[in-house]
C-alpha cells in the first residue's frame, strides 16, 4: 500500500496540490494560478480546460518537489470552492466557461424569487438561503439568457467534480457540495424534483450527477490523466468534498457540537450537529462528510483580509522593522497589539471592506478615533472588529440551537497568538489551533485515506493525522472588555444602516 495521500484544492484563484504522509504531515505543496475572466460586470468565470491544465501543472510540480514515486500514492481526494457551476455537454465536453462562486449575473433571478416569496417554499427542502452564484439561480439564468447552452447540458458539476472527471472519466457529485447547491432535500439526502420544478428547471434534473460519499472510491486515474499529471495509472480517487467540510476535517473537526472557525478571506463559522439545524435566517445547513452528521455554516467576507489591506496601506514602518529583524510584518503587528491590554482602546472597527452579512451597502469604518490614538490602537481595534464579526455569526448559530462545546481556529489569522486569545476570551470557548497550513487539502487527503482503507473513518483519520499546536483558554477577566465593545459594535451597525445606503448612492 502507498505511503502518501494527495489532496487537491481548487480555490477561486489557484489550483493547489499537496502531498501528505499517513500522519498528516505536509511533504510538499505546489500551486498554479487559475485566472478568472470578467467578460461582463459581475461575471466571474474561467476556462475549464485552463483549470484542468493548472491542476495538472500543480500535480506534476508537487511530485517533482517531493521526489516520491507516483506509485507510492495510496489515494487522491479533492475539494474546491462551493457553488458556481461547471457544465459538461451531452458528449462529456466542457459546455462553456465554468462560473465561479463570486458571480452575480443571476442577482435579478434571486430578486424575482424574493419578490414572490419563493424561499418559503424551497427552504423546507434546501435549508438554506438564496444567492446569485448558486447552481439553481445560474441554471435559471442560463435557461433565459443562453438557451442554446442550456439545451445541451449533459452534466451539472461543481469545480472539484470536474477535476475528478478529468482524473477518472467518471461523472459524480458528492453529498457535501451538492447539499450546498440548493438542489437537494437535505434531510432526505437526495436530489429534489420538487425544488427543480419550483425553479422551473425540471428538464435538467437528469443532468445532476450521481451522489457519492466524500470518502467513497468513485474511479481510478486513467492513462490519459496519468500522462498529463505524472500520476500513476490506477490510483483510487474518492468523492471529494465542499471546501468548508475539507477545512473542518483538516483542522480536526469531525464530532457533534464541535466548531471550526476559519480566519481567511471569509469569516467561516461552522458547527457539526447530529440533527439538522432548521432556521431560515442562517446561511446554510448541509450534509457533512460523515453522512450521519450535518454542518451548519454562517459566514461573510469579513475576516483576516481586513488586516492584509491595513498592512498594505498604512504599515510602512512595521514593514521596515520586519525587514530589519528578518521577521514577518504581521508579527510586528501582533507585538503592537499585545503592547495594549484588553480595554485600552474604545475605537470600534467594522470589518466590512469586502462586503458584509449586515446589508449589501455596509462598509468598513473606524469609529471613535482621537488625536492621541496610535497605529497600535487602530490595529487592536481591527483585530477586535474581526473577532466581533465572527461572534455575530456564532451568536446566530447558538440562537438557532447550535451547541459549541469545543472549537478549532484555522486560517492565516490563527497564527497570531494575541488574536487567537481574543477569540477565546470573546466567544468564551477554548480555541484549539491545529498544525499544518494546507488544511483543506489535508481534509481531502484524509478522505482519500479512508477510501484507500488506511483509516476506518474520519475520527480515526483525525486522531492519526491532525494535532493541536496551541490551546487558548478563555480568560474571564478579559471577557467584559470585549463584550462591552461588541455591544457598541452592534449598536453602530444599527445606526449606520441609513448612512451606508446614502453613501452608496453618492456618485
Amino acid at each position: 500500500m502507498g505511503q502518501y495521500l494527495l489532496g487537491i484544492d481548487n480555490g477561486s484563484t489557484v489550483s493547489k496540490a499537496a502531498l501528505f504522509d499517513l500522519h498528516g504531515k505536509e511533504v510538499a505543496v505546489a500551486s498554479c494560478p487559475a485566472d478568472t475572466e470578467y467578460p461582463h460586470s459581475g461575471w466571474t468565470e474561467r476556462g475549464m480546460e485552463m483549470l484542468w491544465q493548472s491542476t495538472a501543472i500543480a500535480i506534476r510540480e508537487v511530485l517533482a518537489k517531493s521526489g516520491i514515486r507516483p506509485e507510492a500514492i495510496a489515494g487522491i481526494g479533492n475539494t474546491g470552492h462551493g457553488n458556481g457551476i461547471y457544465l459538461l455537454d451531452k458528449q462529456g465536453r466542457p459546455l462553456r466557461n465554468g462560473i465561479q462562486s463570486m458571480d452575480t449575473r443571476a442577482a435579478d433571478v434571486v430578486t424575482e424569487w424574493d419578490q414572490r416569496n419563493l424561499h418559503a417554499q424551497t427552504f423546507p427542502f434546501s435549508l438554506q438561503t438564496f444567492w446569485p452564484a448558486q447552481p439553481n439561480a445560474l441554471l435559471v439564468w442560463l435557461k433565459k439568457n443562453e438557451p442554446q447552452n442550456y439545451e445541451r447540458i449533459g452534466a451539472i458539476l461543481m469545480v472539484k467534480d470536474y477535476i475528478k472527471y478529468r482524473l477518472t472519466g467518471e461523472v459524480t457529485g458528492d453529498y457535501t457540495d451538492m447539499s450546498g447547491a440548493n438542489l437537494m432535500d437535505v434531510r432526505k439526502k437526495c436530489y429534489s424534483k420538487e425544488l427543480m420544478a419550483l425553479y422551473d428547471i425540471s428538464e435538467v434534473y437528469e443532468a445532476l450527477p450521481p451522489l457519492k460519499l466524500s470518502s467513497e472510491v468513485i474511479g481510478k486515474v486513467t492513462p490519459t490523466a496519468a500522462e498529463q499529471t505524472g500520476l500513476a495509472v490506477g490510483i483510487p480517487v474518492v468523492g471529494g468534498l465542499f471546501d468548508v467540510d475539507a477545512s473542518a476535517i483538516g483542522s480536526g473537526v469531525v464530532n457533534e457540537n464541535q466548531a471550526c472557525l476559519v480566519m481567511g478571506s471569509w469569516s467561516i463559522n461552522e458547527v457539526i450537529t447530529k440533527n439538522p439545524i432548521v432556521d431560515p435566517s442562517l446561511f446554510m445547513t448541509t450534509i457533512f462528510a460523515d453522512p450521519e452528521l450535518f454542518l451548519t455554516i454562517e459566514g461573510s467576507a469579513t475576516s483576516a483580509t481586513n488586516l492584509e489591506w491595513f498592512v498594505s496601506q498604512f504599515c510602512g514602518d512595521e514593514r521596515l522593522e520586519a525587514n530589519r529583524r528578518g521577521t514577518s510584518v504581521y508579527e510586528v503587528c501582533n507585538e503592537e497589539v499585545t503592547s495594549l491590554p484588553p480595554g485600552s482602546t474604545n475605537i470600534i472597527f467594522h470589518p466590512f471592506l469586502y462586503g458584509s452579512n449586515v446589508q449589501p451597502t455596509a462598509r468598513a469604518g473606524f469609529y471613535g478615533v482621537a488625536g492621541w490614538h496610535t497605529r497600535a490602537h487602530l490595529l487592536r481595534a481591527l483585530y477586535e472588529g474581526v473577532v466581533f464579526g465572527h461572534l455575530s455569526h456564532i451568536e446566530k448559530l447558538r440562537a438557532a440551537g447550535g451547541q459549541i462545546n469545543a472549537a478549532r481556529l484555522a486560517g492565516g489569522g490563527s497564527r497570531s497568538q494575541v488574536w487567537s486569545q481574543m477569540f477565546a476570551d470573546t466567544i468564551q470557548v477554548s480555541m484549539e489551533v491545529p498544525d499544518g497550513n494546507e488544511l483543506g487539502a489535508r481534509g481531502a487527503a484524509l478522505s482519500a485515506g479512508i477510501g484507500a482503507g488506511i483509516y476506518r473513518d474520519y475520527a480515526e483519520a483525525v486522531k492519526e493525522a491532525v494535532s493541536v499546536v496551541r490551546i487558548h483558554v478563555p480568560n474571564p477577566a478579559n471577557t467584559p472588555f470585549y463584550l462591552d465593545r461588541y455591544a457598541e459594535y452592534q449598536r453602530l451597525v444599527s445606526v449606520m444602516q441609513a448612512p451606508w445606503d446614502a453613501l452608496n448612492k453618492i456618485e
